[in-house]
């Protein structure tokens, strides 16, 4: 038997084609998620605290509404 055919019969095969990928989707999705950095825990107080500067504006506007009428 050549040396070339004897070789191959012990290359490696994909019995299951995109089992691997499929594998390598999985451990993505499932991989656990870090701790929010400081800087995206900044943005979120930021974005809370703007909306709540958003929303007693807008309960000043409705209040100065109401006394002038």
């Amino acid at each position: 038997m050549p040396r070339a055919d004897r070789a191959s019969q012990f290359m490696p095969f994909a019995a299951l084609k995109g089992y691997e990928e499929a594998l390598r989707l999985k451990e993505i999705n499932e991989a656990p998620q870090g701790e929010p950095s400081d800087i995206a825990l900044d943005f979120m107080e930021y974005e809370y605290l703007e909306s709540q500067v958003e929303l007693s504006q807008s309960h000043i506007k409705s209040h100065h509404k109401g006394e002038s009428q």
